[in-house]
């Protein structure tokens, strides 16, 4: 109508125009007025207009009621002669936009033009909203009865409008690009497209998704204000129950029938905010929101809360209106909000749990409800990070030493105090649960209380020994098929960690993890069940594992589990001597926790991350994480043996070996003490063997190697193979070469590259001392290979320096003429292995031994096995 009117005045048309509000409804003749106020009138009619109005204004007092019929008269004939005056010269355009909201009085006076129109030169114009509270039906019949009377429905514009006007606007690239989406947001409102132009162009996003900005919420909540006030009602309505907005709720919400209710979602669907009850973009329903004050806002999800309630809908969408409005206090109103927690914390959805809970927490005025609500909120807390729940720790604690905590709650707290290490208060929540597992039918607590005690066995012995536990020696070794995962985690590993692995310790482990489900119950038997892979030496089982671990982790959405499994895969990856994995992980678990979220378990990732950096020779940075603090009780747990042997190897590298004997030596006195004096889980004898021998005491080294005890994991390649390198270096010269080729194999079938890399390079320096320079660069060009694979740097320098002319190998471009096979059975011919060992090592027949050496013969260009050492020697 505005582009209408002006492109009417810029021809010669007299244009009086009002533009109504709702506060113009209590405003005697204030339409008239503003009409009668325009710019285009003489001042002679402007004057004698404003005193008829003025006139009119005081004869209809503050009431707003007619004057009296005499004045009335004299009113309206008079303003509609001044129209006359100037339409006998030009046409006269009389434009009223917002007519509904115009006052009683000036109503009248525009009816009272119309019916005098006929022929004269006066044209009028009126728009009106479509709403529940729009133009009075009345008013409009009468509008009807004049013969040129004519109603014009504006509507959108379509998606080739939208196009038009963003190509006009943008250009037709931009058109093809966003037109659709635009078409789609707006419905085609063009106050709605123009903003969406104007965020699009300030945001600078090119031909992508449109940006939807401040612009657009903007013009959504100017559309709304200028619409009937019905519409806002029911859009604020709708923005709050979301996709419950059915029109009987939204009636029931608002106490207005439901005929208006579906009256203004057709208007809002109109002009392009709503698409069949549902908001065309979340922003729009943002805006809305955002145009309630905070306590309407509460009101409104009060309401919505009660109303939901009664009509039986879902405790999660109950308890969210219940948080947003705050405190409720209604008897009904906590059991919902743990029902919808205990909904969230299954569907992953762990911040609405502890919304939900804190809420609780605030609402409840019984202790032992307090209580349970309490731990629940500390266990979803623990979830995103275990910080957030440190705060609990002492109310909970006040709740078990009055007797308020069930067995599950004492348990759910002891984790939390060892998390923490807080050995003392969980000594003697332990105590407690002993106690509640020794009343008379108890046995499920009896059962529960024997695996956290096996848990604890191999975790946290110094809980356990100081709770009167002692260490845990009965029961299977290996658990059974189809125990209770909890159980069998804490059995299998427990077992494993005083006796050993044997042959079935794999299969048990993977039974636990294809039956545990990733929750708080099982969390510690997925990670004992991993940590009985990694100890038993099936590190690739174990990498598998913790990598579908992880990936649950993460789309379950708890950074706890996350670092947990991330700090996991990290050990692993130092087992398999693949540092920049180590470092990876290792370093992504505290990216996702701080260390002071990681309590006692900050000793994982911190161990993988100063293992790691020792062995590529990056001891600054390894001197660095060693500087991070660490609880004191670290070293009460078996985290802190992870910690103790990785510093202790820091030290044997930057040639500290008297600091590295009194790590290694703390370990193995922990290890005795708690009875868990295995090699798999840290081989303690075998570091202090090391540190011995950089301190030249050969003998003592040697002695501590060959002492007879009777340990665990005596059958593990990787511990015979560590034995065996450090043996030989303990040994004569000439018997090292043998004792070295055995290690070799046992390490390289065990998967640990990292010290099959050592003993490479212990064998060259060996090879180079007596005098066989060339199989010394043949073996120091796999040593090199090997190492540079583990990205273990100073072991390179160290080959590199055992061979001449600085160089390991000297013959890559000569060796990459051999396959990968070819080189595997080359390099066993030149350590002097037959044709039949060289089988049984790698798996194959002799006569694929044999063809394999005449096509190395024929590539090298060499006659036998003899000439294969100095071959390589020339390359």
């Amino acid at each position: 109508m505005y582009a209408f009117s002006r492109r009417a005045a810029e021809a010669g048309v007299t244009w009086l125009s009002a533009t109504c509000s709702q506060a113009d409804r209590n405003l005697p003749f204030g339409v008239v007025s503003q009409l009668f106020h325009s710019a285009a009138l003489s001042i002679d009619h402007a004057s004698r207009a404003a005193r008829l109005v003025e006139d009119a204004s005081l004869g209809a007092g503050a009431s707003g009621a007619r004057p009296q019929e005499s004045e009335w008269l004299r009113t309206t004939q008079g303003l509609w002669s001044v129209i006359l005056e100037i339409s006998n010269k030009n046409t006269v355009l009389i434009t009223v936009d917002d007519v509904e909201y115009a006052d009683s009085l000036s109503w009248q006076i525009l009816l009272n033009f119309v019916h005098r129109l006929k022929s004269a030169n006066v044209f009028i114009i009126l728009t009106a909203a479509e709403g529940p509270q729009g133009m009075d039906p009345l008013i409009e019949i009468d509008l009807m009865r004049h013969p040129h009377y004519e109603r014009i429905g504006l509507t959108s514009l379509s998606f080739q409008g939208v196009m038009g006007m963003v190509s006009a606007s943008m250009g037709d690239a931009a058109a093809v690009a966003l037109g659709p989406a635009f078409h789609r947001i707006t419905g085609g409102n063009p106050l709605l497209v123009k903003a969406l132009m104007d965020d699009h162009r300030g945001a600078g996003a090119g031909d992508r998704e449109p940006a939807v900005s401040d612009g657009f919420s903007r013009s959504v909540r100017a559309l709304l204000h200028r619409s009937d006030p019905t519409m806002l009602m029911v859009a604020r309505a709708l923005a709050v129950l979301g996709e419950f907005a059915l029109p009987i709720l939204l009636s029931e919400l608002l106490d207005i029938r439901t005929t208006t209710v579906n009256q203004a979602l057709n208007c809002l669907d109109a002009v392009g905010i709503l698409d069949s009850l549902r908001f065309r973009h979340p922003a729009a329903q943002a805006a809305v929101l955002d145009d309630l004050d905070p306590s309407q806002r509460r009101e409104m999800h009060r309401r919505a809360a009660q109303l939901l309630h009664a009509e039986g809908a879902a405790a999660t969408v109950v308890a969210a209106h219940l948080i947003e409005a705050e405190r409720f206090q209604e008897p009904w109103a906590l059991a919902e909000l743990r029902e919808a927690a205990d909904q969230a914390l299954r569907d992953d959805r762990h911040e609405f749990a502890v919304q939900c809970l804190r809420l609780a927490a605030e609402l409840t005025d019984n202790d032992r409800q307090r209580t349970r609500t309490t731990t629940m909120l500390a266990q979803a807390e623990w979830r995103i990070n275990p910080a957030a729940a440190n705060r609990h720790v002492e109310p909970l604690l006040d709740a078990a030493r009055e007797e308020r905590l069930s067995f599950r709650g004492l348990y759910a707290l002891l984790r939390f105090l060892l998390w923490y290490g807080q050995h003392d208060e969980a000594v003697e929540v332990l105590g407690r649960m002993a106690g509640r597992a020794a009343e008379p039918g108890a046995d499920d607590a009896a059962a529960r209380l024997d695996a956290v005690r096996r848990w604890l066995s191999c975790t946290h012995p110094s809980v356990l020994a100081r709770a009167g536990g002692g260490t845990v020696t009965g029961g299977a070794d290996t658990p059974a098929p189809g125990s209770h995962p909890r159980g069998a985690g804490a059995t299998l590993l427990a077992s494993m960690l005083r006796d050993g692995p044997d042959a079935g310790t794999a299969d048990a482990a993977e039974r636990v993890l294809r039956s545990a489900t990733l929750d708080e119950a099982n969390l510690d038997a997925a990670e004992s069940a991993l940590f009985s892979l990694i100890h038993a030496d099936r590190t690739d089982k174990a990498a598998s594992w913790c990598d579908v671990l992880y990936a649950e982790a993460v789309r379950r959405r708890s950074p706890t589990w996350r670092a947990l499994f991330a700090s996991l895969r990290a050990s692993i990856a130092i087992r398999q001597g693949d540092l920049v994995a180590a470092e990876k992980y290792a370093r992504t678990a505290l990216d996702i926790l701080p260390p002071r979220s990681l309590g006692v378990r900050i000793g994982l990732p911190l161990a993988a991350l100063v293992s790691a950096t020792t062995e590529m020779g990056k001891y600054d940075v390894a001197a660095q994480y060693l500087r991070q603090p660490v609880p004191d009780t670290i070293f009460e747990t078996r985290f802190g043996l992870y910690y103790l042997q990785a510093r202790a190897r820091y030290h044997l590298a930057t040639d500290q070996a008297h600091a590295a004997l009194s790590d290694f030596s703390d370990c193995g006195r922990l290890m005795r003490d708690w009875e868990l004096d295995t090699p798999t889980l840290v081989p303690w004898r075998h570091g202090a063997a090391a540190a011995l021998l950089q301190m030249g005491q050969q003998e003592q080294a040697r002695a501590l190697l060959e002492q007879p005890y009777d340990l665990a994991s005596g059958d593990s390649l990787r511990i015979r193979g560590i034995a065996q390198r450090l043996l030989a270096a303990a040994s004569d010269l000439r018997q090292r070469p043998p004792l070295l080729r055995e290690a070799i194999d046992m390490l390289q079938t065990a998967g640990d590259r990292l010290e099959m890399a050592y003993a490479l390079v212990d064998l060259t320096h060996t090879l180079n001392e007596l005098g066989e320079p060339n199989k010394a660069r043949m073996i120091g060009y796999r040593a090199d290979s090997v190492a540079g694979e583990c990205r273990a740097e100073p072991l390179r320098q160290a080959v590199r320096h055992s061979t001449d002319g600085g160089e390991s190998g000297g013959g890559p471009e000569a060796i990459s003429v051999l396959s990968d096979a070819e080189q595997r059975v080359a390099s066993l011919a030149a350590l002097g292995y037959t044709n039949r060992e060289i089988s049984r090592k790698i798996y194959i027949t002799v006569s694929t031994v044999e063809q394999h050496l005449t096509r190395i013969y024929r590539k090298l260009n060499v006659r036998g096995r003899r000439d294969l050492p100095a071959q390589f020697s020339q390359m």
